[in-house]
């Protein structure tokens, strides 16, 4: 098979931006591997992953729920108390910038100088920042922070424009004095105020796949294979030469209307080569890959009969997210709610009460929710009102192992939320926050009775820590699992360009480098850690 300059696995939010970058250079070939479905053309792209509101009332749950046609559908374990939860990530070009609810929050500089302190100094807040200000079209601001030329839309919605929950929300908010935040994404912000979000005006969701790949599509010596699962990559030694690929993809959902020679056609399998592979699969798929490929802890891959290239005993650990519970009311029968509005537009970001971590949780309002307070049940009523509260620096952390040899296994996804004494107190005063705000006179007209967690739990806290360890779930912020550090940290598996220890010819670039989760939604920081990777190939 055709040899490759560098092969690019997965095109999402820090994929996109390492093949576009890459592409740049004109005596490069790139080859970019997806396993989901590629949409070039703007007009054809399907609504679920084109807008994230205003078109379809069932368009959340078309995106994020279990059947969804653009994810992976994953399972995983929240903590030891719960069923199983659903983990949608982005199957389809863009990955999940392609799928995501698109509050384009930038990590804080503590987060970075935190990451510059476990020895990766080139990526302390003052080399890193300048980066969110280059990738951002930010339509609402400019000045010292902000860029209104860079590939990704950022705007935020207006206060004529808030619709009355969300004004109700901020109102609050502000009576239980939270400083009003006009820009969320101001180094030195913290309170109540409008969220940033990487749509346009019109609502259309603005990926990597719009920001970067649209711009780099036309040349020549950038090669696209969409619907191409990566099964390993190929080793010669401890040198990476290759990957070997099945395609087309399974499929992984029944939709008769679509691409159905797909559930026609026998898979093959393939063996492409290139002369430096970079891994940027995810939080979750980068570390599987890994381990499918001979890369992780012996002790994970030997029951399986993975034969071991680099016993990496930081592969699949360390699993980071932001864990989450909502809170539900039911609303008044005069209510009417606009079904196809956004449903969030403003946030709190606060630091908890004994924490000595700014801006820690965040907690924002979930417009039009249903009556059962079940997220996702679209044939219910929606009389319903929801907040999400959110833990945005958690100190419990999960991992990730393998369940099989197989690529089409899902990999054992365990989060562990809350196991820490830390975490759960931190929740638990956010969830009576919630509760405070919802009692606020702002609400009188709006809502009528909390739905979940009743008083009597509310006012124990073991039945609330209970509560908390039946409800958590993810922010869908999962990074971390393959967290950047020098060699001498046994916990880390690349260096601070990506380059995995004690390997050749082969980099990660993705959520899971960050050897913590930042305080912000991740798609951002993601970006950044592609452009920054990208430079480190390019400008070594």
């Amino acid at each position: 098979m055709k040899t490759f300059d560098k092969i690019v696995i997965g095109s999402g939010s820090a994929g996109s931006v390492i093949a576009s970058r890459l592409s740049e250079n004109k005596d490069s070939e790139i080859l970019l591997v997806e396993a989901g479905s590629d949409y070039p053309e703007i007009e054809s792209m399907p609504d679920e992953i084109k807008y994230g509101y205003g078109k379809d009332p069932s368009i959340w749950a078309r995106t994020f729920g279990e059947n969804s046609k653009f994810s992976w559908n994953y399972s995983a374990k929240a903590t030891k108390y719960t069923q199983d939860m659903l983990v949608p990530r982005g199957r389809v070009i863009g990955g999940s910038s392609s799928v995501n609810a698109q509050i384009f929050l930038r990590g804080l500089p503590e987060d970075f100088d935190g990451w510059a302190s476990l020895g990766n100094d080139n990526w302390d807040a003052a080399k890193t920042m300048p980066y969110f200000k280059n990738i951002e079209n930010d339509l609402d601001f400019k000045g010292d922070f902000h860029n209104s030329e860079g590939p990704i839309t950022v705007r935020r919605w207006q206060k004529p424009e808030w619709e009355m929950r969300q004004e109700s929300f901020y109102k609050a908010a502000r009576s239980m004095g939270q400083p009003h935040s006009s820009d969320a994404n101001d180094p030195n912000s913290t309170g109540v105020g409008p969220l940033p979000f990487n749509n346009t005006n019109d609502g259309i969701r603005w990926s990597t796949n719009f920001g970067y790949l649209s711009q780099a599509r036309h040349r020549v010596n950038l090669s696209i294979r969409a619907n191409c699962l990566v099964r390993r990559i190929l080793f010669d030694g401890r040198k990476a030469i290759g990957v070997e690929l099945e395609s087309p993809a399974p499929k992984s959902y029944d939709d008769s209307n679509e691409q159905n020679y797909l559930a026609r056609v026998v898979p093959e399998i393939y063996r492409i080569y290139g002369d430096e592979i970079i891994l940027c699969a995810g939080a979750i798929g980068s570390p599987h890959i890994l381990m499918l490929s001979g890369i992780g802890p012996k002790e994970k891959l030997e029951p399986h009969n993975i034969p071991v290239i680099n016993d990496l005993p930081g592969v699949g650990e360390n699993l980071r997210d932001h864990p989450q519970i909502q809170v539900f009311w039911k609303t008044r029968d005069e209510l009417v709610q606009d079904r196809l509005s956004p449903r969030i537009q403003v946030g709190i970001r606060y630091t908890a009460t004994g924490s000595d971590l700014r801006n820690d949780m965040f907690i924002h309002p979930m417009g039009h929710t249903p009556k059962s307070g079940v997220y996702l049940d679209t044939n219910s009523e929606l009389t319903g009102f929801g907040m999400v509260a959110c833990i945005y620096l958690a100190k419990g952390s999960g991992s990730i192992g393998i369940n099989s040899s197989n690529p089409h296994d899902q990999p054992d996804l365990n989060y562990n939320f809350l196991s820490e004494e830390f975490d759960r107190i931190r929740l638990r005063e956010a969830t009576r926050m919630c509760i405070d705000l919802g009692s606020s006179e702002f609400f009188n007209d709006v809502l009528e009775e909390v739905i979940n967690p009743g008083v009597e739990t509310l006012n124990n806290n073991d039945l609330l820590d209970e509560w908390l360890m039946k409800s958590a779930r993810t922010s869908h912020h999962v990074s971390g699992t393959c967290k950047m550090g020098p060699i001498e940290d046994k916990s880390s598996v690349v260096d601070q360009e990506g380059k995995i220890h004690d390997l050749t010819n082969i980099r990660i670039a993705d959520a899971s480098i960050m050897p913590d989760c930042v305080r912000a939604n991740t798609n951002a920081t993601a970006i950044v850690i592609g452009e920054r990777i990208a430079d480190s190939i390019m400008q070594p």
